[in-house]
């Protein structure tokens, strides 16, 4: 078996013969003489096929080569012409001419054009398992891959432990009645809207903790920013002061992912014409009702008594604090108490609103987090305040009888953050397989897109 050579590591090979394997990413016949893009998982190179040099069996193969076909290719490593060079590919120095062309498996014609940018979001969703090859795409999961890396690499190096949390639960830690039922075994359970329960289980175990993983809104929802399933990046840490400590590591954590993508995917960012976010030092932040009194002054739109920001209202403050503040991000605190899951601790000098927060990126939310209830007495009663019963909870509310000091955390959606990173109107578009009120991988009922 031959050694295989990646596209990039061909560049580094000139005069050499080396093997290389991947997909046609486009065929250009220049007269008996043919140029294949090849495309592996590394990038792209140009290789060329002309009959002179080609094998017999060869030749005839390279006749009924198109796009999306696998392919074997073995050849020399020549530079190109100084007219043919291309600067904006890592390989654009270089391309390989074929001596031998080995088939290892053939491709339909395609239905579409994949670097078609008109196509549609219902037709990009519709052929997924294609449209996702295209260039952009691949780059825009390639990109949404280092993000998690990121976060990942940020955590550990502050010391936090990565957790595996449960996706099949007894109870739902956001309440309400947004959540997927599922028959388990003779009994009932639950799909889990996030890993909340657990994540601060184990700041009894690790004092810092983080979770990457799958969390399910049974929401009836058929809007540009809405999932009923997406990826959560959440954390949870001990020994905290209040609120305001995870705010600031957000920030820090936001900052490394930041830098972390201009080192690692620049090329792909280019893409998306992507315009690195402004992050201050300190993200600015405003309690609720201090958002709502200022949209009211400034808009005259009176929504002071409301429990959460209207998505035009988010709209309106993203541009106002990236003029007032040249901050893309801003934070928002003190949200109800009568509004905010039954674990989230309120403020001892206003108890009616909470230490809690969300992070607005663009105008869009994308974070929800706060300080929570540690001490279990308070727990429990802040369980019946909301009409629970503490029985159903005894599995959780354990960890809080033995010991458990002042802790928050957040949830980060991953999807949000890659569609808001990169000017993506639809979070559907910036999901690898978007699962929503129309549709699980095909469509179960006509789209309805809104704002």
């Amino acid at each position: 078996m031959s050694v295989r050579t990646l596209s990039v590591e061909a560049v580094s090979k000139v005069g050499a013969e080396v093997t290389i394997k991947g997909w046609v990413n486009a065929r250009r016949n220049m007269g008996k003489i043919v140029f294949l893009d090849i495309r592996d998982r590394a990038g792209t190179i140009q290789t060329v096929g002309v009959p002179s040099q080609m094998t017999p069996e060869s030749v005839e193969r390279l006749k009924e080569v198109r796009l999306e076909w696998v392919l074997e290719l073995k050849g020399a490593v020549q530079e190109r012409g100084a007219k043919q060079k291309n600067p904006n590919s890592p390989t654009g120095a270089v391309e390989l001419l074929i001596k031998e062309l080995k088939v290892l498996a053939k491709a339909e014609p395609l239905p579409l054009d994949l670097e078609d940018e008109k196509i549609g979001l219902g037709i990009h969703l519709d052929y997924l398992p294609i449209t996702l090859r295209s260039e952009k795409y691949r780059a825009l999961f390639k990109i949404q891959a280092e993000i998690v890396r990121g976060f990942r690499d940020y955590l550990n190096a502050q010391g936090f432990t990565e957790i595996q949390a449960p996706k099949i639960v007894a109870a739902a830690a956001e309440g309400g009645a947004d959540v997927f039922e599922v028959k388990y075994l003779k009994n009932k359970a639950t799909l889990a809207q996030s890993p909340q329960f657990y994540k601060q289980i184990m700041v009894g175990v690790f004092e810092r903790v983080f979770a990457v993983g799958n969390c399910f809104r049974a929401e009836q929802h058929a809007t540009t920013r809405h999932l009923n399933e997406f990826t959560g990046l959440d954390l949870e840490f001990g020994m905290i002061e209040d609120h305001h400590d995870v705010m600031n590591l957000e920030t820090e954590l936001l900052r490394h992912i930041l830098n972390h993508l201009d080192k690692t995917v620049s090329s792909e960012l280019k893409l998306w014409s992507y315009i690195r976010p402004e992050l201050p030092e300190k993200i600015p932040y405003f309690k609720l009702r201090e958002v709502q009194e200022l949209i009211k002054k400034e808009t005259g739109v009176d929504h002071t008594n409301e429990p959460d920001l209207e998505p035009g209202e988010e709209k309106w403050l993203g541009n106002y604090v990236q003029e007032k503040h040249h901050s893309d991000f801003v934070f928002i605190t003190h949200y109800p108490t009568a509004k905010r899951p039954m674990y989230t601790y309120p403020d001892e000098a206003d108890p009616e609103f909470t230490k809690s927060f969300d992070l607005l990126f663009r105008g869009v939310e994308i974070t929800s987090g706060g300080q929570r209830f540690n001490d279990y007495n308070q727990l429990v009663q802040s369980m019946k305040n909301k009409g629970l019963n503490p029985e159903d909870f005894k599995f959780y509310l354990e960890s809080f009888q033995y010991g458990m000091p002042p802790e928050g955390g957040l949830g980060l959606g991953l999807e949000r953050l890659t569609a808001r990173l990169l000017g993506v109107d639809n979070v559907k578009e910036a999901t690898l397989f978007p699962r929503d009120l129309n549709r699980i991988d095909l469509q179960l009922s006509p789209p309805e897109y809104k704002q």
